[in-house]
């Protein structure tokens, strides 16, 4: 914020990319309120946000339970090429399943596709955390197969969160085919997602597949060299 002020009392202009840096680093040290006054300060001295300031302000405020003002000011915008912006729409979608408006997050979804705009693989992913933190697996795992048929393949994330959530709900099982899968395609777990496998397999039996997989997983972390 000195360094901020510093520009003005120079006589020197802050600048779209200026204002933007202000607002990610007011949101991210806790301090919504100041970020939305600076956000309307700089409309104030005649400054257009871009889509990367949208996409920062969004982000904030929705990591900050304001997803229905979020929304409300999207809904605002004017600009052809905001409305359409996928990314815009992914923090959206994230936000609103993570502030429990799941079925907002589903319109979204649905509301980006009617406009014909492609969903990328973190708008999936997105999306599949959501049903999974709806315990709406068998929709989940219905996205992950219409994502491919779409032409966009789930990567280690995808595979990951789905695999998390199946095992937190104990879906072992189930969590064992796509965690398979998953490695068959060359993604391996992530920390978590291995931290969940191994608080399970005391539970599983000794012929478990969920136990094989993981002594497979374990063997190849030792040979090289990780821990």
């Amino acid at each position: 914020m000195r360094l901020f002020q510093e520009i003005e009392d120079k006589g020197l202009i802050p600048n779209v990319v200026t204002y933007s840096s202000m607002l990610q680093g007011l949101f991210e040290s806790g301090n919504p309120a100041a970020a939305s006054e600076l956000f309307n300060k700089m409309q104030a001295k005649g400054l257009t946000p871009n889509i990367c300031t949208y996409r920062i302000l969004f982000h904030g405020m929705c990591n900050n339970s304001q997803c229905t003002d979020a929304l409300a000011l999207f809904r605002s915008l004017e600009s052809k090429e905001l409305m359409e912006d996928v990314g815009l729409y992914n923090i959206l979608i994230d936000g609103c399943s993570k502030c429990g408006k799941p079925n907002v997050a589903m319109d979204l979804f649905d509301e980006l596709c009617l406009k014909g705009l492609k969903p990328n693989v973190r708008t999936y992913t997105v999306m599949i955390n959501g049903f999974c933190q709806e315990g709406l697996f068998g929709k989940a795992k219905e996205l992950l197969r219409k994502m491919e048929e779409n032409g966009c393949l789930p990567n280690s994330v995808t595979y990951n969160v789905l695999v998390q959530e199946l095992l937190k709900k104990n879906e072992c099982q189930e969590a064992e085919i796509f965690l398979e899968e998953m490695i068959n395609r060359g993604f391996m777990p992530d920390h978590a997602t291995f931290e969940n496998l191994l608080v399970r397999i005391p539970n599983v039996g000794k012929d478990s597949r969920l136990r094989t997989i993981v002594l497979k997983l374990t063997s190849v972390e030792r040979k090289d060299g990780r821990t």
